[in-house]
C-alpha cells in the first residue's frame, strides 16, 4: 500500500474508533489530511478518495487479523 494511503487508512481507522474527547481532534486530522490528499491530485473528487479510503480500510482491517488455527492432521 502507497504510504499516503495507508496514513489516510490509519487516521481513518482512529478518526472512526475515537471516542470522548479526542473525537473532534482525530476526525479533524483525518479531514486535513484528506484535505491535502486532494490538493495533491486535482484531479480526484472527494467521493472517490473516500471510497478508496474505506475499501483499503476494510482490506487493511482484514489484514491484521490473525489467521485461523490450521487443524490438526489426521
Amino acid at each position: 500500500m502507497h504510504p499516503e494511503l495507508e496514513a489516510l487508512v490509519r487516521a481513518y481507522d482512529a478518526a472512526r474508533d475515537g471516542l470522548g474527547p479526542d473525537a473532534a481532534r482525530l476526525r479533524a486530522v483525518f479531514e486535513s489530511q484528506v484535505e491535502e490528499a486532494l490538493a495533491q491530485r486535482p484531479g480526484l473528487s472527494r467521493e472517490s478518495l473516500l471510497n478508496l479510503v474505506r475499501l483499503q480500510h476494510r482490506r487493511w482491517l482484514r489484514a491484521q487479523q490473525t489467521p485461523p488455527a490450521l487443524p490438526p492432521k489426521a
